[in-house]
């Protein structure tokens, strides 16, 4: 039983006017990468923070603290004071010289340095929610986080998960007892996933190494120890990405936090879940029906904003998505002023 486990999410309020301006300031520095990576439909805000903290103080009250990463804006009605909320601005984690930066992998290499926080923590993004009752099990067991085990080939048309895998084999010896790890053929992983284990594992065999897994747009359960034993390894990675002002998977050496979970997996510090079972990522859209998403039996959302939803069908869907929130979590939060 891990005795304290931390939240982490990264919080933006994509209409600050002084941030956008320097934001923009700092376009020219670097190329943006793909239009997804950096485009606009990252930095909207959607109005809807405050039911992330209800859902955590109704379905988590085992939560330790709750580390609000910022570059500087936070809600006013968020009460700053309250004993598990711990309000982090960049600079107070982030090398100086890497900022200002706008990259969410270059704030998320350096999670483990946010001062005190605890060895066991999950990584959250603000469009990410509990949808029902959660237990610290659900993210750690026996010291290790749980993960679902799914190999996955990734081509170089995906460069962000092929560049995690470029690195992963570089770090971790494939040797047999690494590639074919009992816990891939466990059924807690899910049915589905053993099955294309099993169908993997002679790609497996022929090529020797890794070759990708399937990541979960999920919350992302890690560990003190595991960044550091990563961070150790790969010191010229973080430095480049934590240098790198914008999001950008063109190059090899642009890695995310989901390489952690891969280590994890590789190296087998980890324990089996069925991941689709646990939670779901849904792609925002007019036809998304909110209230019958939020009475279903996954444990997290994923409410994910992206570059299909067009500026005229924005607001729109946010109100209906807020307005079941409303419904689901009608009373404020300690967290709220």
């Amino acid at each position: 039983m891990v005795e304290k486990i931390d939240f982490v999410v990264t919080y933006l309020d994509g209409s600050d006017e002084k941030w956008a301006k320097e934001r923009d300031s700092y376009r020219h520095v670097q190329a943006d990468g793909t239009g997804h990576e950096n485009g606009e439909s990252r930095y909207r805000n959607m109005d809807n923070f405050h039911f992330f903290l209800r859902a955590v103080e109704k379905y988590a009250p085992w939560v330790n603290k709750i580390h609000i990463v910022t570059w500087g804006h936070i809600p006013e009605w968020l009460n700053v004071n309250h004993p598990k909320i711990n309000v982090v601005n960049h600079e107070d984690f982030i090398p100086k010289d890497y900022l200002p930066t706008f990259n969410s992998n270059a704030i998320e290499f350096s999670f483990d340095k946010i001062p005190g926080i605890s060895e066991y923590f999950v990584n959250f993004n603000d469009d990410m929610f509990l949808n029902s009752k959660m237990e610290p099990t659900d993210f750690f067991v026996d010291g290790v986080p749980r993960l679902q085990i799914m190999h996955a080939p990734f081509m170089p048309s995906d460069p962000l998960f092929s560049s995690n895998t470029l690195a992963l084999n570089k770090i971790v010896n494939a040797k047999p007892k690494y590639l074919f790890n009992s816990k891939m053929f466990s059924l807690k992983n899910g049915l589905f996933a053993v099955m294309a284990n099993i169908y993997m594992a002679p790609l497996l065999k022929y090529y020797g190494r890794f070759l990708g897994f399937r990541e979960d747009h999920l919350p992302a359960p890690h560990t003190k120890s595991i960044y550091n034993q990563v961070r150790e390894e790969l010191p010229d990675y973080f430095e480049f990405v934590g240098k790198s002002k914008f999001r950008n998977s063109q190059d090899i050496k642009s890695i995310s936090h989901w390489l952690m979970l891969d280590y994890a997996r590789a190296t087998n510090q980890f324990v089996p879940i069925n991941s689709f079972k646990l939670g779901r990522m849904i792609n925002l859209g007019v036809d998304v029906n909110f209230e019958k998403l939020f009475k279903s039996n996954y444990k997290i959302l994923c409410l994910e904003d992206g570059d299909y939803v067009s500026e005229e069908d924005f607001d729109g869907i946010v109100e209906t998505m807020n307005n079941a929130f409303l419904q689901k979590f009608p009373n404020k939060s300690e967290f709220e002023k």
